[in-house]
C-alpha cells in the first residue's frame, strides 16, 4: 500500500515577495496534489456500495487537476521562465513528467471504465495503480520546486517581469478550469499550513463552499479538509 507522503516544506521567504513567490506558490500547489493522492490511497481499500461513484469522481478530479497543472507548465509557464533562465533550464522537469504521466493516464482509463460500468471497482487494484505513479511523481514535485530558487530568479528577472509572468499565466490557467470541480478540490485538498492558497478572493471562496461544491458534494467527503477549511482525519493507511 502506498505510504502517506509527507508534504513539501514551504520554501523560506514571503508570498508577497516576487522572488520568493514562484517557489512558495509551486510548493503550495504541489501539496494539494500530495494531499489528494494521500486521500485516494487512504480511502481506496475502504469504499464500497454507494461510496464508489463519488470516490471515483474525486479521484478523477485529483488526477485531472494534476494533468492540468503539468500541461500548463509544459505549454506556457516553463517557456515564459526560460526566456530569461535560458533554453533547457527546465528541460529535466519536463522529462520527469514522462516517468509518471503514462501511469496516471492508465489509472484514469481504469477509473473511467469503473465510472461507466465497464469495470468493477477493486480497492486492491486501485492501490496498485496509485503505487505505479505516486512515488516518482512525489519525487518530481519536490525537485521542481528547487528549480525556482529565489537566488537564481533574482539573477535573471526583475520583480515586474515575474509579476507580469504570473499575471499572464493565471489568465491562461483560469480560462479552462471547471469551477464546479477545480475549486472544491482545492478547498478539500488544501494544505492547512498555507490557508492563503489558492489566493482566491473571499467572495469566490464563499461561492466555492456554498455553491460550486453542491453539484458534486458527495465527492468532496474524501478530501483531507472539509469545505470550511478544517482538517479531517483520514482512515489509517498503515500496512
Amino acid at each position: 500500500m502506498p505510504a502517506p507522503y509527507p508534504l513539501i516544506v514551504i520554501p523560506p521567504g514571503s508570498f508577497e515577495n516576487m522572488f520568493d513567490f514562484p517557489a512558495i506558490n509551486m510548493a503550495a500547489a504541489h501539496n494539494m496534489f500530495i494531499q489528494g493522492v494521500n486521500a485516494m490511497a487512504a480511502h481506496a481499500p475502504l469504499v464500497e456500495g454507494d461510496k464508489v461513484a463519488p470516490f471515483v469522481f474525486f479521484s478523477l478530479t485529483v488526477l485531472e487537476t494534476i494533468h492540468h497543472h503539468h500541461r500548463l507548465e509544459e505549454t506556457v509557464y516553463f517557456d515564459m521562465l526560460e526566456k530569461n533562465l535560458g533554453p533547457g533550464y527546465l528541460a529535466a522537469t519536463k522529462e520527469q513528467h514522462d516517468t509518471f504521466v503514462p501511469q496516471i493516464e492508465e489509472t484514469e482509463s481504469w477509473l473511467q471504465e469503473v465510472r461507466d460500468g465497464k469495470q468493477v471497482y477493486d480497492g486492491t487494484k486501485m492501490l496498485s495503480y496509485i503505487g505505479a505513479f505516486s512515488e516518482k511523481m512525489i519525487e518530481h514535485l519536490n525537485q521542481e520546486v528547487e528549480k525556482l530558487d529565489r537566488d537564481v530568479l533574482r539573477q535573471h528577472f526583475t520583480e515586474k517581469e515575474l509579476k507580469d509572468i504570473d499575471t499572464a499565466f493565471m489568465k491562461v490557467a483560469l480560462k479552462d478550469i471547471n469551477f464546479y470541480t477545480s475549486l472544491p478540490f482545492a478547498a478539500v485538498c488544501a494544505d492547512p499550513a498555507t490557508p492563503w492558497f489558492p489566493p482566491l478572493p473571499t467572495p469566490l471562496k464563499w461561492a466555492t463552499r456554498f455553491w460550486f461544491s453542491r453539484r458534486h458534494r458527495d465527492a468532496w467527503q474524501f478530501g483531507p479538509m472539509d469545505l470550511a477549511g478544517n482538517p479531517k482525519a483520514l482512515p489509517s493507511i498503515s500496512a
